[in-house]
């Protein structure tokens, strides 16, 4: 009895590994899943989710990443697939370039790990914790560990966009340089003055470059 029920359990989760998702294919790596993954980890945690190949996922969302040794020169994890990403980890990779705009819309994301010269997205005062690994974990809203401005609170408001970035908007009612202009942006006048001036301008240069060659093959026609 024992027996059956062992290879139920085991038949159970074999099936459920076999139903989940492959990882996206802009990030397959054909390198084997390293030692060590804290991805892995991590995943091991929490109910419903497995590691399979570097992605840690249930049937629905992807939780977690571990993308070391992957070769990666530049990050593209901007789709809504990896919205939903809590840990990431980028080390052993050569990137030519790193930002806090390629980990814009990871709003979820509580645990980083980077190749040791780069630092955490935003500095230290956007996680609560970093160190020399790079670890960066618990990611906080810039707006207020950096304390953005963005000018008279009636007129703007400062938006959490990903790990270590952020954004000013207008509150509703309010548009223009630092949003000081109050009603709505007029669509239709800035429309009008974008195209009635290239449509008069189109004409004019028409006009002219129109009749200089007539007039050119005039004076040839007459110096026959």
């Amino acid at each position: 009895m024992l027996q059956m029920i062992a290879f139920c359990l085991l038949a159970a989760v074999y099936g459920e590994r076999n139903q989940m998702p492959d990882c996206p294919n802009p990030l397959s790596c054909n390198v084997p899943l390293p030692m060590n993954s804290e991805v892995e980890e991590f995943c091991t945690d929490r109910l419903g989710f497995m590691i399979k190949n570097r992605c840690c996922s249930d049937i629905n969302t992807l939780i977690g990443l571990d993308l070391r040794h992957c070769g990666i020169t530049k990050l593209n994890i901007t789709y809504p697939v990896f919205s939903d990403l809590e840990i990431l980890d980028l080390r052993e990779n050569n990137f030519e370039k790193f930002s806090s705009s390629d980990l814009t819309g990871l709003l979820n994301l509580v645990e980083l790990y980077l190749p040791k010269h780069l630092p955490c997205p935003g500095g230290p005062n956007c996680w609560n914790e970093s160190n020399n690994m790079t670890k960066c974990s618990g990611q906080r809203d810039p707006c207020t560990s950096l304390n953005i401005s963005c000018g008279e609170p009636e007129n703007a408001h400062c938006i959490h966009t990903g790990p270590g970035s952020a954004k000013c908007e207008c509150q509703p009612g309010y548009f223009g340089y630092k949003c000081l202009n109050e009603g709505e942006f007029p669509v239709t006048g800035f429309t009008l003055g974008v195209i009635l001036p290239t449509i008069v301008l189109s004409v004019a240069l028409w006009f002219i470059q129109g009749r200089d060659p007539y007039k050119q093959q005039g004076n040839v026609g007459q110096s026959f």
